[in-house]
């Protein structure tokens, strides 16, 4: 008999500027997730750096300091600072499994019943927005994520770049992950999924079977 594998973690991956970030913001207002963990944010140029923002329990915290700035992209190629990853990265996804594990223990959520957590008000999940090759030097950084995707009792959300990334090769081998590969064409069916889906559980098993 095949073992049916519940789906807990959800990635959207795609070319720039096809809406994952967008898409996960509504995915989050739809379900009542309370996000901890983190967004990086592109500047404009001519700076054309990338900071890491921290996400504590639905609350994005942005800073812009030497400490949170975690690459460069310039026109020729993007340069990413595996120190600042491994550190402040590192930092945000143990601060967000903390926040996690605190509602957990609380009570104030049933994350262990797949059935019924989703519905819960303010359901805990990690945030990682987004994973992509900047950190292919990050070594911890890289051991961390990974170690958050193995844990059963986390429900994770994130968007990954498509190409250039140890992070979606992992992901894609993993029975518990749903991974949309979103496109222009093709966004309007992942938001009727969304629709049609009565809480998390069910978006993530729908998006699973058509995988």
């Amino acid at each position: 008999m095949q073992r049916i594998t519940t789906k807990r973690i959800f990635f959207v991956t795609g070319e720039r500027g096809c809406g994952k970030s967008t898409f996960l913001a509504a995915l989050m207002q739809k379900y009542a997730l309370q996000p901890s963990g983190f967004i990086t944010k592109r500047e404009a140029p001519p700076e054309s750096a990338v900071y890491m923002h921290q996400v504590v329990a639905g609350t994005a915290r942005y800073r812009y300091t030497t400490g949170n700035k975690v690459g460069i992209c310039p026109q020729q190629k993007p340069v990413g600072f595996a120190p600042v990853f491994d550190m402040y990265g590192v930092m945000c996804l143990k601060q967000a499994e903390e926040s996690v594990l605190a509602s957990l223990n609380s009570g104030c959520s049933g994350m262990g019943r797949t059935e019924t957590a989703p519905q819960q008000v303010s359901f805990p999940a990690i945030l990682m927005d987004e994973l992509g090759f900047m950190e292919a030097e990050a070594e911890h950084f890289f051991r961390t994520v990974c170690a958050l995707f193995s844990n059963p009792r986390y429900y994770i959300i994130g968007a990954v770049k498509p190409r250039g990334t140890r992070f979606l090769p992992v992901l894609e081998q993993m029975p518990e992950a749903a991974v949309f590969h979103l496109t222009l064409q093709n966004r309007d069916e992942l938001y009727a999924q969304l629709e049609r889906a009565q809480n998390f559980s069910a978006f993530l098993h729908t998006v699973g079977e058509r995988q």
